[in-house]
């Protein structure tokens, strides 16, 4: 059977068609388990690679490894997405990379054919056969944690997520439905983990995070590592758990950023109680520059540093996505490879 008869190839047909007339698609493979296809018309040829979530993905990412797909054949590389945002367009065109999505949006610039069209809006998503709940964010976030779970009972899973054994089965059906979990025989492994990180990231967003309870705080201003050992300090005395995340656990991880604003994880309501403001010092303030974050589960606490705690990369990457600054995101650029490191592992 014709490969690019089969999904995915067959919905972006008649938009590659738009843009290319007499356009003909042929699957070629497959990298890294994505398949990707050569699109050959009158004007020349492309590697084309699918992307189904690109719209929450890392575009300079996608556009570093893109080219490595065209090989000796030469042409261009060919994003196919859903949907391209503008800024993420912008990334491609300075790639050198063309792009085409669903939305009706693309850009293809060669010899004798030029085409750019920008600003249309998103389709509607098809309903979800799985909504996509706290539990299922909190179930994923402990696998991508420690992909290693998935060797383990789904007793054990549970436990580790903080969620009841019915989520985890239905969980990994929604996974495996939508190929983000490789199952042969007993051997679990998670598959796409870019595009699954990509979609936690989202949901974490949407659903989990604007939810956290939160306290505000003004403290000294003055060295980071100064701040650090006094929480550290203060907290251990009352037995509070905590970790660093956002921008201040991204400094220690990557050594390449640095903010005004500490974020970490704990429980608030001890830093409700005014013995403890006294000794950091710390005092309630709209716009401090210490944020309490209520944990989103309990691997948020749980760190194998001996010194400063900081939160798993994970949580680091998707508080700083949440953050949505520029500053932001060119630090969670710099963790990203060291999360799929850690992910894929």
């Amino acid at each position: 059977m014709d490969e690019t008869k089969k999904a995915p190839w067959v919905e972006y047909a008649t938009a590659i068609a738009r843009c290319l007339p007499g356009a003909r698609i042929a699957a070629a493979g497959t990298v890294g388990k994505r398949p990707y296809a050569t699109v050959k018309a009158q004007q020349g040829r492309w590697v084309a690679q699918v992307r189904p979530h690109f719209a929450n993905q890392d575009a300079g990412m996608v556009a570093t490894r893109l080219p490595e797909l065209v090989g000796p054949g030469g042409g261009r590389g060919l994003l196919l997405a859903p949907y391209v945002r503008e800024t993420q367009g912008r990334v491609l065109q300075d790639a050198g990379i063309d792009y085409v999505d669903l939305a009706g949006n693309a850009h293809i610039d060669i010899p004798g054919r030029f085409v750019h069209v920008e600003g249309k809006r998103p389709l509607p998503l098809p309903p979800r056969r799985l909504r996509l709940t706290k539990a299922w964010v909190k179930t994923v976030m402990a696998l991508l944690i420690e992909p290693g779970l998935l060797d383990q009972p789904y007793r054990t899973v549970a436990l580790r997520a903080d969620v009841a054994v019915g989520t985890v089965t239905v969980c990994l059906k929604h996974l495996r439905e939508h190929r983000y979990l490789a199952v042969r025989g007993a051997d679990r492994r998670l598959n796409a983990v870019p595009d699954l990180i990509a979609l936690w990231v989202a949901a974490y967003g949407d659903i989990v995070r604007p939810r956290l309870a939160e306290r505000r705080l003004q403290v000294p201003a003055g060295e980071k590592n100064d701040l650090w050992e006094r929480l550290h300090t203060r907290l251990a005395e009352r037995k509070v758990v905590w970790a660093l995340t956002g921008a201040d656990a991204a400094e220690r991880t990557v050594a390449h950023f640095h903010a005004e604003n500490t974020e970490i994880y704990a429980p608030v309501m001890p830093f409700d109680d005014r013995h403890l403001l006294l000794a950091l010092p710390a005092q309630p303030a709209r716009g401090g520059n210490l944020l309490v974050i209520e944990p989103p589960g309990p691997l948020a606490l749980e760190t194998r540093e001996t010194g400063i705690p900081i939160a798993p990369l994970l949580l680091q990457y998707a508080e700083l996505r949440y953050r949505g600054t520029e500053q932001a995101g060119e630090a969670a650029d710099l963790l990203l490879p060291k999360l799929l490191e850690h992910a894929e592992a």
